[in-house]
């Protein structure tokens, strides 16, 4: 019972540690943007009847929007709290399954939970633009954190408890709960010693995908029926290529495949090291995401690429990366533990330089030859951290000056934060949106629609929509509807184009009058002579669009104060 309780107030600390300080988490900095509008007019269909994203949703086969409706209308939290709850659930089922997955490899319980702690230091999956720990409250991030539990359950042999968490990850998103069950699949109808053990959590997947697919056609709201053979069009392939290229894995494969390759790699050859230590489902799970992180994306490459595949970006099947990245952070960790448990030192240094490597973001052959300082100075930290790592295993194996080496990780990980390598997602640009959205909520009609034309591609108009629950002409956030749907995309592409593409001036705001727009907000550097904005802050005014085509003249600059 002692035991119990230090091991959930260990894990109650990490997800504590990992959700508030580093990597940390962020609300509206991200895709929750473009989430929150329609789970505002899911809720309230009278706001938003304008705004190209609320009224294009994308959240049929996932019960994001029913679990965070729930707990809006029965717990009655806001929409920031019931994202934020079940975010921080999924970061500790992640927490607890990757420790699960240590225990089951046989690390004992303080290394099974250092490990899991440096496992949600995160990493940045350059090329499909993924989190390995995922800082908006998003569908996908909540669906990897229970499937890394399902694992750890499935691991210790717990079927049942797997299969239920399995299956709520599956109803989260069924692109990313797909690997594990296809592993698990696999290994049923291959592996006798198993089926036994598997067979309940097959008959719970079966649930699921019924429950999954019942719900998906209860789905409030307008939703887009796409063909599912569709073939993408030249015109809306070039502007994917252009606002989503993450997407098109022609655009990075070339610069980071090959590390992608090389942590594959690692992850066999770790395997093979400890294979004896590893259970049968322990073999399967590993060696299956891996390969199924690798293979995701080259048949994103075929069916898009080459078949242009219109299913395919909405989907994002390069995202499944991140099992081959997690699996290989794992492995290494283990492998690098029973190298230096038996005093391999040589052997398990190189396990936790690829262990290290992950959170720094560093290429695996960047030790080969650095290419510029920024590469020198992760290849530095990358280094110090795998010595980190090895005082881990000094200090918990009781060999020598435990009290400096106990020091160790904790220097290691500080030398992580200050280096900045986990920065995964833009700083907000502009606080006083705030103040401009809470005044829109209380003093515009619900249907009233905004343009912010000096904007540009900074990220602040996505968050005034989701606070004020006011509609936006177009912004650049909005642009990701480009992967769901041809004729939102162009939409999004005609508006962008002829309000924001240009850089801002007065002569081309009197070309956006004729628009249906009720309120341009502009920044107060670009504040307008002679016409009296509705309301004001520091670093914004709005303007009624009827004040502005109303004006006796020209639109200028007011002139600044010298």
């Amino acid at each position: 019972m002692r035991r119990a309780l230090l091991l959930l107030l260990g894990i109650v600390a990490i997800t504590w540690l990992e959700f508030d300080v580093f990597p940390g988490h962020s609300y509206l900095e991200g895709a929750s943007q473009i989430y929150l509008p329609v789970l505002e007019r899911l809720d309230t269909p009278g706001f938003l009847s304008r705004d190209l994203v609320a009224t294009h949703p994308h959240v049929s086969y996932t019960i994001y929007d029913e679990v965070t409706l729930f707990l809006r209308e029965g717990g009655g939290m806001s929409f920031k709290m019931s994202l934020l709850t079940q975010q921080v659930l999924c970061r500790a089922a992640a927490v607890t399954g990757v420790f699960l997955l240590f225990v089951a490899a046989g690390l004992g319980d303080i290394l099974a939970l250092v490990f899991a702690a440096w496992f949600q230091l995160g990493a940045v999956l350059h090329g499909p633009c993924a989190l390995l720990v995922e800082r908006e409250p998003t569908p996908r991030g909540f669906s990897f954190g229970l499937v890394l539990l399902a694992m750890g359950l499935i691991a210790r042999e717990k079927p049942l408890l797997s299969g239920l968490v399995g299956g709520l990850a599956l109803l989260y998103d069924p692109v990313m709960a797909a690997p594990l069950w296809l592993v698990i699949l696999v290994a049923f109808l291959f592996d006798r010693k198993l089926r036994g053990l598997l067979r309940p959590a097959l008959t719970i997947l079966l649930v699921f995908a019924l429950l999954l697919a019942n719900l998906a056609q209860l789905q409030p709201g307008v939703t887009d029926s796409q063909p599912v053979f569709a073939r993408l069009p030249a015109d809306l392939a070039a502007l994917q290529k252009l606002r989503t290229d993450y997407v098109w894995v022609s655009s990075w494969a070339g610069k980071y495949m090959w590390g992608y390759l090389g942590l594959y790699v690692c992850t066999v050859w770790a395997v093979t090291r400890v294979y004896a230590a590893l259970n049968d489902l322990l073999r399967w799970l590993f060696l299956g995401l891996s390969t199924c992180g690798v293979l995701a994306v080259a048949a994103s490459a075929l069916s898009l690429d080459h078949f242009r595949w219109a299913l395919i970006p909405r989907i994002e099947p390069a995202q499944l990366l991140l099992y081959s990245v997690a699996v290989a952070s794992i492995t290494c960790s283990i492998a690098g533990c029973r190298a230096a448990a038996a005093r391999r030192r040589r052997e398990a240094f190189a396990w936790f330089l690829v262990v290290a490597a992950i959170p720094v973001n560093a290429e695996l052959f960047d030790l080969l030859g650095p290419r510029n300082r920024s590469s020198l100075l992760n290849s530095a930290v990358w280094i110090l951290l795998a010595l980190g790592l090895m005082a881990v295993m000094r200090y918990y194996g009781g060999k020598r000056r435990p009290g400096l080496m106990g020091v160790a990780p904790a220097f290691a990980v500080i030398l992580l934060a200050a280096a900045g390598t986990g920065e995964s997602s833009p700083r907000m640009d502009v606080n006083g949106i705030h103040t401009v959205a809470a005044w829109a909520e209380s003093s515009t009609w619900g249907s009233s629609l905004f343009l912010f034309p000096d904007a540009r591609r900074v990220i602040y108009p996505g968050v005034f929509r989701a606070e004020s629950r006011r509609a936006l002409w177009v912004d650049w956030k909005s642009g990701v509807e480009v992967k769901y749907s041809e004729p939102v995309g162009m939409e999004w592409w005609r508006r962008w184009e002829s309000a924001m593409q240009e850089p801002f001036s007065p002569k081309r705001l009197e070309a956006l009058l004729p628009l249906p727009i009720d309120y341009y907000v502009l920044k107060s550097s670009n504040r307008l002579a002679k016409i009296q904005p509705v309301f004001a802050t520091r670093e914004f005014v709005v303007y009624d669009a009827r004040d502005l085509r109303q004006a006796p003249g020209p639109l200028e600059l007011a002139r600044r104060p010298r």
